[in-house]
C-alpha cells in the first residue's frame, strides 16, 4: 500500500483518491520526482512541467490542476499551490546563500520537491516503489490508465 495510514485521511484527500485516473496521475508524478535520474520516461515527463507549483501538464489537465492547486493538505491552512511555491521559494533562498561559489541554485526534484508532495498526498516513497500493482500499471499504462480500475491507495 502506498498510503501512509498513520492517521485518517481528510475528506478532501479521500475525494482525490476516489478518482482512479487522477490518483494514478498523482502517484506517477510522485514516483517520477524520485526516479527521474534512473528512468528516462520520468525525466521526459518532468522536463515538460512549466508551472512553478509543478502542478500542470503533462501530468494533469487544466481542470485537474485547478482541483489539486486548491487542495488543502492535512495539517495545512493554505492551498497546495501556495504551500509548494512558498516552500520552494524558501529552499531557493537558502540555496542562494549556500551555492554562490558553484552557481547552482536549482532545487532537487527528489530531495526538495518530492517530500512536499508526498506529505501533502500522504504517500510514502518507499511504499510507492514497492507497490507491484502500481508499478505494473505505470509500465503498462504510463501516465493515463487505459482501463477503468478501482482507486489504488
Amino acid at each position: 500500500m502506498a498510503t501512509n495510514n498513520r492517521h485518517k485521511t481528510s475528506p478532501q484527500l479521500n475525494t482525490l483518491q476516489s478518482s482512479p485516473q487522477l490518483w494514478h496521475k498523482v502517484r506517477v508524478f510522485l514516483f517520477d520526482l524520485r526516479h527521474f535520474k534512473e528512468r528516462t520516461d520520468s525525466r521526459d515527463r518532468l522536463e515538460l512541467i512549466i508551472d512553478p507549483s509543478y502542478i500542470s501538464a503533462p501530468y494533469f489537465t487544466p481542470i485537474e490542476a485547478k482541483q489539486l492547486k486548491s487542495f488543502i493538505p492535512d495539517g495545512s491552512e493554505i492551498k497546495l499551490q501556495l504551500l509548494v511555491e512558498s516552500i520552494l521559494d524558501e529552499k531557493l533562498n537558502s540555496r542562494q546563500k549556500k551555492r554562490e561559489a558553484s552557481q547552482d541554485y536549482r532545487v532537487c526534484a527528489a530531495h526538495d520537491v518530492a517530500p512536499v508532495f508526498e506529505k501533502a498526498f500522504n504517500v510514502r516513497a518507499k511504499d510507492l516503489q514497492k507497490d507491484k500493482r502500481f508499478l505494473k500499471s505505470l509500465t503498462n499504462d504510463g501516465l493515463v490508465l487505459k482501463e477503468k480500475r478501482s482507486p489504488i491507495t
